[in-house]
């Protein structure tokens, strides 16, 4: 009876467990972005990262900055969201930029990045492509130049931190390394 009990409870937590993984839905970067502003990103011209002038974006080929300009520096910054996403079971690839560590160095706060070296390196991604995510009970991150899975409900949340502005969270079920 106890082995029937225990067999039939295994059961039930590998279909449940596999049942969940099948809820969530992966999400592209680029559904985090309101249409206008994905437009505006995707068909800006080329991105000046700095030199002797200040990390801002600048006109591609200088002089005064036209209203296509203006749109395209509006988009870098902008905290607009796609409501729609709220509350939705996603699973997102990206790479993590550790913002907190508990005392065993295990990271329980950072942001979820569409690229390598962003936040870090300058110009930042708009707050829009930006995922906060806290863990309290923590993650080993064995290498921030490996990309990493992380599957919650979003939030539509505008957390400020030194390395960045975001406009979503995740709460996060599992944060994983990316599997190729």
């Amino acid at each position: 009876m106890f082995n029937r009990l225990t067999m039939m409870a295994l059961t039930w937590c590998i279909c449940t467990t596999a049942v969940h993984a099948a809820d969530y839905r992966d999400l592209d970067w680029l559904e985090l972005l309101p249409e206008q502003e994905r437009m505006t990103l995707l068909n800006q011209g080329p991105i000046d990262h700095g030199g002797e002038t200040s990390p801002q974006r600048q006109p591609a080929l200088g002089g005064n900055k036209s209203l296509s300009q203006l749109e395209v520096e509006a988009a870098w910054t902008s905290v607009n969201v796609v409501d729609e996403l709220a509350e939705q079971e996603v699973r997102l690839p990206g790479f993590v930029v550790p913002l907190e560590y508990n005392d065993n160095q295990d990271v329980i706060e950072f942001f979820l990045v569409p690229f390598f070296g962003a936040c870090i390196h300058v110009p930042a991604p708009p707050p829009n492509q930006i995922i906060h995510v806290s863990i309290p009970e923590g993650f080993e991150l064995s290498s921030i130049y490996e990309p990493y899975v992380v599957e919650g409900k979003v939030q539509i949340s505008l957390t400020e931190r030194e390395l960045g502005i975001s406009a979503y969270s995740i709460v996060p079920d599992a944060v994983v390394p990316y599997e190729r």
